[in-house]
């Protein structure tokens, strides 16, 4: 059974979206770049932001176009965390998450072709990371750090179990979106991005790589059984070609980055790179130019709705070492919600597309 929970503060169809879970999206590793394109593949969606607390001090230099890496490792940190003054503000990754469906669900437009299957996709993006949703409950603390768990700090069986237990929430309910769900988690293990700049994986220990590699294994064959049984329904199988899932699983990440870019602090110009506009072999770079500091234009622009209205809970807590999870529970516990609200609209510019392989 999926997690369904009512909340304020996300406004317009994120309130009452079909798929409208609390998902975990995980974050960890931000890196900046100056030229993603060198080393773009055509698998990588990509999206580059600067600036979130745990980027390294050399990282911040400015630039004059800056690329945020959305790397598999950012898919993976237990909660999202800005850094403002004596403060951290924390985004459950719950949230986040229902911002990736919020935008699934308004993609498609003239221009960019709606996602298909619709529904499937839609779920898929809203529901891509919920096995973290127990976690949220009882976030815990890095003995290490003394601050929420990371990506590279949690236990590599912990975070395995939390993906095992969302995938198969997801596979009873749908079986296209379960497949898009197993794709995204095999990608979060894929350490030949590591060797590229930029780009980062889970991190793994010499003792565990067993453990990983036997998941791995298993994600493959359950992905290969999905196909199996989708290729068989007559509805589903022309949405099964690999080059359509493909497409699919590069717009999920896209929509996940997008979604990042409002979370992880500070607006300013990035580039969401390789974006399938279509199903034939088309491909956009998103370019996101922030207007104030809660507007940013996007061009081009893929959503039905122009202007498009978001906002994101959020939670204030003191900038501080917490001595155990019970602390930073209390604090958490005691920490009132807000809104961050943004207006996404339309650039000027006309789109800008390349034929790709996909």
């Amino acid at each position: 059974m999926l997690f369904h929970q009512d909340f304020e503060g996300i406004r317009g169809e994120q309130e009452n979206a079909d798929c409208g879970s609390r998902l975990a999206v995980l974050r960890e590793t931000v890196t900046i770049i100056l030229d993603s394109r060198k080393w773009r593949r055509h698998n990588s969606a990509v999206i580059y932001k600067k600036e979130a607390w745990h980027v390294p001090s050399q990282a911040r230099t400015p630039c004059p176009k800056v690329f945020i890496q959305a790397v598999a490792a950012h898919e993976a940190s237990a909660m999202i965390i800005q850094e403002q003054g004596e403060h951290l503000v924390l985004i459950r990754q719950t949230d986040h998450a229902v911002l990736a469906g919020h935008f699934a669900r308004e993609l498609g437009n003239d221009t960019f072709a709606l996602p298909q299957p619709q529904e499937s996709f839609a779920l898929a993006a809203t529901e891509h990371d919920n096995g973290w949703n127990e976690w949220e409950l009882l976030p815990g603390i890095d003995p290490v750090t003394f601050l929420p768990y990371s990506f590279m700090s949690i236990p590599t069986r912990d975070h395995i179990e939390l993906y095992q237990r969302g995938i198969e929430r997801v596979v009873k309910v749908d079986h296209y979106a379960g497949l898009l769900v197993s794709m995204h988690c095999l990608g979060l293990y894929d350490r030949t991005r590591a060797t590229m700049p930029g780009f980062s994986a889970k991190y793994i220990k010499a003792h565990e790589s067993q453990v990983v590699n036997d998941f791995l294994q298993t994600l493959r064959l359950q992905q290969l059984r999905l196909k199996v049984d989708l290729r068989a329904d007559p509805k589903m199988k022309d949405f099964t070609d690999e080059k359509w899932l493909q497409a699919n699983a590069l717009r999920l990440e896209a929509l996940d980055r997008l979604s990042l870019y409002f979370c992880i602090g500070q607006l300013e110009g990035a580039t969401i790179d390789a974006v399938p506009a279509d199903y034939h072999g088309r491909e956009v770079d998103w370019n996101l130019l922030p207007e104030g500091s809660n507007a940013v234009t996007l061009e081009p622009y893929p959503f039905r709705r122009d202007p498009l209205e978001i906002s994101i809970l959020a939670r204030r807590i003191p900038r501080r070492r917490y001595s155990d999870d019970g602390d930073l529970q209390k604090t958490l516990g005691q920490a009132p919600y807000f809104a961050l609200k943004f207006t996404l609209r339309a650039g000027g510019a006309h789109m800008r597309a390349h034929s790709a392989a996909i």
